[in-house]
């Protein structure tokens, strides 16, 4: 399991949203390419994925009360299941509150919650918090979760995120 995201566009957001009604099997495809961008066109990605640290991410930034969560949060687009879940839309105004209040935070501030025997008692997915590169692989996911929340607020953009 891991946790995808893709900004969207006013244009790409509108198509989406077409494709969610006239064409719910495809709409999954279409968010999966923006997400990763077109070799071939040359068309460069518009997400990520938090490979399987979305969940620690996720139990170490509720410690800090942030304004938005980042990871499970935002409206439904669907009731269809894209993987695990059904894709949420984060508004341009949750993407904007939760890029400054990422900017603010830096991983120290996460790390300082991160407690090998704790994530294990709480029993917080994938079960990796032993390994001695395990708050290396946390905070290489946070800064890309940062750096797509922040570009996402500069261009006023909102956020698809499902987990697949």
């Amino acid at each position: 399991m891991v946790m995808e995201y893709v900004r969207l566009r006013p244009r790409e957001l509108a198509e989406l949203r077409r494709l969610l009604v006239e064409e719910p099997d495809r709409a999954q495809e279409y968010a999966g390419d923006l997400r990763v961008g077109d070799e071939d066109e040359a068309v460069s990605p518009r997400g990520m994925d938090t490979d399987k640290a979305w969940a620690a991410l996720q139990w170490l930034l509720a410690k800090l009360d942030p304004p938005v969560d980042v990871i499970g949060g935002g409206e439904p687009m669907t009731a269809d299941e894209w993987g695990y879940d059904s894709p949420r839309l984060l508004a341009v105004t949750d993407v904007a509150d939760a890029a400054w209040f990422l900017a603010a935070t830096p991983f120290a501030s996460l790390a300082e919650h991160c407690a090998a025997a704790e994530l294990i008692a709480a029993d917080v997915y994938p079960g990796i918090w032993s390994q001695d590169w395990a708050l290396s692989y946390l905070e290489e996911s946070y800064a890309r979760v940062v750096a797509l929340f922040r570009a996402a607020a500069a261009d006023h953009e909102p956020i698809a995120v499902w987990m697949g």
